[in-house]
């Protein structure tokens, strides 16, 4: 009986000491595929913000040429990185057009091409380009939600190339639909060009029916201080000097406008004697 009890006991160590073993094999042995572990390290360095070595693993992952699917969400990955974190925009282009190239899915589509406008548009000024990415999303069917926002941006980028005549084109076609999201804040920019071009009659016209429609009080400020200019430079001083007078307590630099109004002022005055 006591032998019986003994090699039961003996037994079951035996039986604990394989589980142990097996279970400390497991542990100690990591049977994750080399490209999975290398995609976790990849995201374990953005959590730890080390987003350097993030983008240099995944390129790395590229390099072993995975499927298509997986590619292509890394290459968005390595948009994202460049674009947002290591502000390198020319990487972050050359990444968000591979996405472009590995899929026809539209909200791939959709959103890697808003993601190059931005890039184009906002932080490399290239507006050639960004003319381009917001055409493409402004000819998306059925219309995407932004395509208001697309048409004001294609019209403003032809405004910092300098092309007034497309601009105008564009800032006229938003203003044929009063029920645009931009309609109001197209006479601004409208009036904008005019007055750039020193065709001073045509921009305060625009700019009148502007201030007739906007309501935003910055807005507002911003315009009418435009139009003293105008006044301003054409001699008007008592023009002038009451529209910068009516927004001394508004305007954002309240020291600009008592520049103003006492360079006015003097002229005024000179002008008398």
């Amino acid at each position: 009986m006591l032998r019986q009890k003994q090699s039961n006991k003996i037994f079951k160590s035996l039986i604990w000491g394989v589980v142990l073993a097996t279970t400390l094999f497991f542990v100690s042995c990591d049977f994750t595929p080399p490209i999975n572990r290398k995609i976790i390290d990849a995201q374990n360095y953005i959590t730890e913000q080390k987003y350097n070595k993030a983008a240099f693993l995944y390129e790395d992952i590229l390099k072993s040429n995975p499927g298509p699917e997986l590619r292509l969400k890394i290459c968005y990955q390595l948009g994202e990185l460049y674009a947002i974190y290591l502000g390198e925009y020319k990487k972050a282009v050359y990444y968000y057009n591979e996405v472009k190239d590995l899929t026809e899915d539209p909200l791939w589509l959709i959103k890697t091409e808003e993601k190059l406008a931005e890039i184009n548009y906002n932080y490399r000024k290239n507006y050639k380009d960004a003319i381009k990415n917001y055409t493409k999303l402004s000819e998306f069917t059925p219309k995407l939600k932004k395509y208001d926002y697309f048409q004001l941006q294609i019209a403003l980028a032809y405004y910092f190339l300098n092309d007034s005549e497309n601009a105008i084109k564009q800032l006229t076609k938003i203003q044929s639909d009063p029920n645009h999201e931009f309609f109001v804040r197209s006479f601004y920019y409208l009036g904008l060009i005019y007055f750039e071009k020193k065709d001073f009659s045509k921009a305060l016209f625009v700019w009148s029916e502007y201030l007739k429609r906007e309501t935003k009080k910055e807005y507002i400020v911003e315009a009418k201080f435009l139009v003293a200019n105008i006044y301003e430079s054409t001699e008007n001083l008592k023009m002038a000097y009451d529209i910068y007078y009516s927004i001394a307590n508004d305007y954002p630099n309240p020291d600009v406008i008592q520049n103003r109004l006492t360079a006015l002022y003097e002229r005024r005055v000179s002008r008398r004697r």
